[in-house]
């Protein structure tokens, strides 16, 4: 099994009691179906993704600190020890999405938890994009469950290609909605497609979103500060 570092594992811990709560509040998130996510053992979280913010989201309300990725770039100064210390992990551009599946997976082996969105990107006309082959991989692979999480508002706080909006939002602006658990597929062409079919549908279940006809463009989206998350294929 695969040794993490125990000053990463005790900062994300750290930031998840202390951190998680006060941006939950500031945010009045409204969170339904935490229990679906497994106690123990991996996991992989699977969330629709349209905000700069979700992650931070995520991680601040999931019951359990989840890993993400991001560019290696965010992992300097004091903004990336905070990024650090949330669990993400700094990948740098380039090295391919092996190199980025191969991590999680390694994660996952240890018993943490993940959270990917699928789509690759942010949607930016709110849609649900077909979801990219990585989230299946890394399911099959590490024989991890998929919790499907549908994140609502996230976009009216923090909208793409602008900063985030420092006002709080009014409550029931933010929704974070945890469905039950996928089974991992099996590691095969045929099975990875039909769980990302599978796992889409769930999501889109939970946020209510329209249903795209291909996948999210991976061409350079409107910029501000923020994490853009590294897509896995």
């Amino acid at each position: 099994m695969p040794e993490l570092d125990p000053f990463v594992l005790r900062g994300m811990s750290i930031a998840h009691r202390t951190v998680g709560p006060l941006v939950a509040r500031r945010l009045r998130a409204e969170v339904t179906g935490a229990g679906h996510l497994p106690s123990a053992g991996p996991a992989i979280i699977a969330a629709n993704h349209q905000s700069y913010l979700d992650n931070y989201l995520v991680s601040s309300v999931a019951p359990r600190p989840p890993w993400f990725l991001g560019k290696a770039e965010l992992a300097k100064g004091l903004f990336g020890k905070f990024n650090h210390a949330m669990g993400m992990i700094p990948i740098e551009r380039g090295k391919g999405d092996r190199a980025a599946i191969d991590t999680m997976v390694d994660i996952l082996a240890a018993g943490e938890v993940i959270a990917l969105f699928p789509e690759g990107t942010r949607s930016l006309m709110g849609e649900l994009h077909k979801f990219r082959s990585g989230l299946a991989r890394i399911a099959a692979m590490s024989k991890a469950p998929v919790v499907p999480v549908g994140l609502l508002g996230t976009s009216e706080v923090w909208p793409s290609g602008e900063r985030p909006r420092w006002r709080r939002p009014a409550r029931g602006t933010i929704e974070v909605r945890f469905g039950p658990v996928l089974p991992p597929p099996e590691d095969t062409p045929k099975s990875r497609r039909e769980f990302s079919i599978a796992a889409r549908e769930r999501v889109a279940d939970l946020t209510g979103q329209a249903l795209a006809a291909g996948y999210a463009p991976l061409e350079a989206l409107p910029e501000a500060d923020g994490p853009p998350l590294i897509p896995v294929a």
